[in-house]
């Protein structure tokens, strides 16, 4: 399964704001699999003139952390893992595993740009879990 995110990002460089097109609310988003093996997340930046860019290495360009407490050690977790950036680092691909039914997630967004780097801290909901888990 595969989902296409939009992330408009408006403001300038030096102070902008980020929200989901199409998402649900500016911070929010939902990973629904339907029932399939997870989801592969395209991330397309919208950037509105700002000139912000995803890092090269898609290791930089995304990091996450559960939400329910779970600290994690570094920026890697297996449930939501970036893949690789491409289109002259407008867009981000990851997996997100959705392995679990309902779990919650911080991830970040890293941006490079003209006035130095820009971090996005949205959250993530596993909403339907592994295949047959509903």
């Amino acid at each position: 399964m595969n989902m296409t995110v939009g992330v408009k990002i408006s403001g300038t460089a030096q102070n902008p704001t980020f929200e989901f097109n199409g998402g649900n609310g500016p911070q929010n988003i939902q990973f629904n699999n339907n029932g399939h093996p997870g989801v592969v997340v395209y991330f397309k930046i919208n950037d509105g003139g700002t000139g912000l860019r995803f890092p090269p290495n898609p290791g930089d360009a995304l990091s996450v952390n559960q939400v329910d407490g779970n600290a994690l050690e570094g920026p890697e977790w297996p449930g939501f893992l970036p893949l690789s950036v491409e289109n002259n680092q407008q867009k981000l691909l990851a997996y997100c595993r959705n392995d679990v039914q309902n779990q919650q997630f911080k991830f970040t967004l890293h941006f490079d740009g003209p006035a130095g780097p820009k971090d996005w801290d949205p959250i993530g909901d596993g909403l339907n879990g592994p295949r047959g888990g509903f």
